[in-house]
């Protein structure tokens, strides 16, 4: 048996009328035409969903698009939240919720056409233009932070234009939220809305995800494997927060469900009560859902096997889920507390962490750090034999479970995966 440990320390925004926030220079609708029938879909979407999870419909269930949001990434007028779609990407979706709810009263499976072509365009000319409207109010540094983070993890380019870009492209701007569109949209240049509250770099770069194409983790059409929904805890109107996608319009390039995804909702989005919305089903990952510190491994290598997949000639036998490296053929890239050139090896410790290959024994032993410092260790047992652990304590700063601030245990079969974090 083999776990890795890790050991790493470290605005609301008002309601306004959504006509209001919607509308304007920057806008992704038309006109206020296009926004009443994009409203008018999200109210259709939100009854089939209340049907799909078995809510009995109330007098409250319509969505109130004027209410104020908890966080600027959980508008309640946008899909999931953040995602703005086009007429056709939004028919695409209630067909799915008509055929997951069809399937549900018994029906047999629909041929329909793949939501594929409309939600997944890739990108497919690099560098990938895109303007900062500076004039909007928008953080520079943020957006510029977001790009770096994804240039430096993906083969994906951009390059920096001073008006909005005339073809494909993007443009950053100070909008009523944290927004983005789904992948390549059309031929003209599409928004992201980095407003206030949405500087960091976890949620930048979240943003921009949406824009190479995925949605958020907890859509995938496999999560009923990994969470539940609470239904009763969530806001009256917001199921249709929380649709689940079909296997044909997701395409996941082999990389299986995380909870550790940038892209994933954390346990409390759209909560009612300030309970959860979302359950582990393994609970030991309750506080790993929801992290803004930037792409896990998992979702670097989604986006990676989606536009850096033929970059290299020929692939390395990467170990520990690691994969060709597309920015250095030579090497593997290896998932968080891997190292070495097959990814076959704990990641070089500090000094004052200590090795950080360790097998287990019979008699329990210590492992400690403290200061600001990050250490991995890779725990591996005799075969047939499990390894037992415990927490006894642990203390760091005061702060949200953060990025900065926790013990991960990665104990799962699949140890790409971010680990269980206790903080």
């Amino acid at each position: 048996m083999l776990i890795a440990v890790l050991f790493s320390t470290c605005a609301l925004v008002a309601g306004r009328n959504v006509y209001v926030d919607l509308l304007g220079e920057n806008s992704p609708f038309a006109d206020a035409a296009s926004i009443e029938r994009h409203l008018t879909k999200m109210q259709r979407l939100n009854r089939l969903q209340s049907k799909i999870m078995g809510v009995r419909p109330t007098s409250n269930d319509q969505i109130n698009f004027d209410a104020e949001p908890a966080r600027p990434d959980l508008l309640p007028y946008l899909f999931e939240g953040d995602i703005v779609l086009t007429d056709n990407q939004m028919d695409s979706v209630l067909k799915n919720a008509e055929d997951q709810l069809w399937a549900k009263q018994g029906g047999q499976s629909r041929s329909r056409r793949s939501m594929t072509s409309y939600l997944y365009a890739r990108w497919t000319a690099f560098p990938i233009p895109y303007y900062i409207n500076t004039g909007s109010g928008v953080s520079e540094p943020a957006v510029l932070a977001g790009i770096a983070r994804w240039e430096a993890d993906t083969c994906i380019t951009f390059t920096r234009q001073n008006n909005r870009p005339n073809g494909n492209g993007i443009e950053f701007f100070l909008g009523s939220g944290c927004y983005s569109m789904i992948g390549r949209v059309g031929y003209s240049s599409q928004q992201i809305s980095i407003g206030h509250g949405c500087t960091s770099l976890g949620t930048v770069t979240h943003e921009i995800g949406h824009a190479l194409g995925f949605y958020h983790e907890q859509a995938r059409y496999d999560r009923d494997n990994y969470v539940s929904i609470v239904s009763k805890n969530i806001q009256n109107g917001y199921l249709s927060q929380f649709t689940k996608q079909s296997r044909s319009a997701m395409e996941d390039y082999g990389v299986g469900f995380d909870y550790g995804s940038v892209m994933h909702y954390d346990q409390f989005s759209f909560s009612a009560n300030n309970r959860y919305t979302i359950q582990t089903i393994d609970t030991n990952y309750q506080q790993t859902i929801g992290q803004r510190e930037g792409p896990s491994f998992m979702d670097v290598k989604r986006v990676n096997l989606a536009y850096c997949n033929s970059t290299c000639s020929s692939t390395l036998p990467c170990l520990n889920g690691g994969y060709t490296d597309p920015k250095n053929c030579a090497v593997c890239r290896c998932p968080t507390g891997f190292g070495g050139t097959l990814c076959d090896r704990a990641a070089t410790n500090p000094a004052q962490c200590g090795p950080g290959d360790l097998r287990a024994t019979s008699s329990l032993q210590l492992l400690s750090a403290s200061g600001a410092t990050s250490c991995s260790f890779v725990i591996k047992a005799p075969l047939g034999r499990q390894i037992y652990y415990e927490v006894p304590t642990f203390r760091f700063t005061a702060a949200n479970l953060c990025s900065y601030n926790f013990l991960e245990i990665k104990y799962a079969a699949d140890l790409q995966r971010v680990g269980a974090r206790y903080g």
